[in-house]
Order: structure tokens, then sequence, then C-alpha cells
């Protein structure tokens, strides 16, 4: 019986004087980017991926994750509107309107999850707007 081909996922790691971002991306585009606070030792990209990538060829790249950097840097910068890079994750349909309206919220500015659901048309849908943003896997690309 043949086996499921390997993915290549791609890692990277951005560090700032707090903050540090790991990025996964494959040949399709973004998988992941993870926020963590700069503790110390900071594991390498590849071991931060390795139980979320289980079973895949994990390497450290800069190429690959090249849309995925620039879109996290500009929203580090307080730069906006940012270009949102190739996903290679997929959302339920709710999900990407919930993305995509996060698009139009002003840089700087914030709305309730209320706010959010009433402009993607499911007023009194917090809670699912809430859900939907705590499993987002690309936050500064969709803040």
């Amino acid at each position: 019986m043949a086996g499921k081909a390997l993915q290549t996922v791609y890692t990277f790691r951005i560090e700032t004087d707090r903050l540090r971002v790991y990025l996964a991306s494959n040949e399709k585009g973004a998988l992941r980017v993870h926020l963590s606070l700069a503790p110390e030792p900071a594991p390498d990209p590849v071991e931060f991926f390795r139980q979320e990538f289980q079973g895949e060829r994990l390497t450290e790249a800069f190429s690959p994750n090249r849309d995925l950097i620039a879109a996290v840097v500009s929203a580090l910068s307080g730069e906006y509107p940012l270009d949102i890079p190739p996903l290679a994750v997929s959302f339920t349909p709710f999900q990407g309107s919930v993305m995509r309206q996060l698009l139009n919220i002003p840089f700087g500015e914030t709305r309730t999850y209320g706010e959010v659901a009433a402009a993607v048309g499911r007023p009194g849908g917090a809670r699912a707007v809430g859900q939907a943003l705590g499993r987002n896997p690309l936050p500064l690309v969709f803040p």
C-alpha cells in the first residue's frame, strides 16, 4: 500500500525585542503564524512546528515564506493595508466572511465580535465570530 506523499512545510522565525513570530508555508501558500513572547532559549522554527506538522518534511527556508514574511512585517510595522499572501488554509464560508471583514477594519481601530457578526450578516453571532477568530491560523495576516 502506497503511503501519503510527504508535504514539505517551510518554516521561518522573525524576532523582535519582545516577540517571536513563527511562520509556516507549503508550496501552495501560508499555513500558520504563531506569536510567542521571547522566552529563552528559543526553539528553531523546525522544532517549533514539529508536533503540529507530524509526518511532514520540515525545513527552515526564507524564500517559500517570502509573501507571508512581508505580510507579517507589514503588520508588525503598523503598515496597512497589507497584501494577503497566497493561502494554503481553508476556511468555512462563515470563517472566510469573518476573515475578509477583518480586513475592512481600518488599521488602529477595533470592532467587537458583535459588530463583526452584524457586518457579515449574522447579527447575534458574536460567539460564532469569537470561535472563528479563536481558530484563526494566521494572526497578523487576519488581525
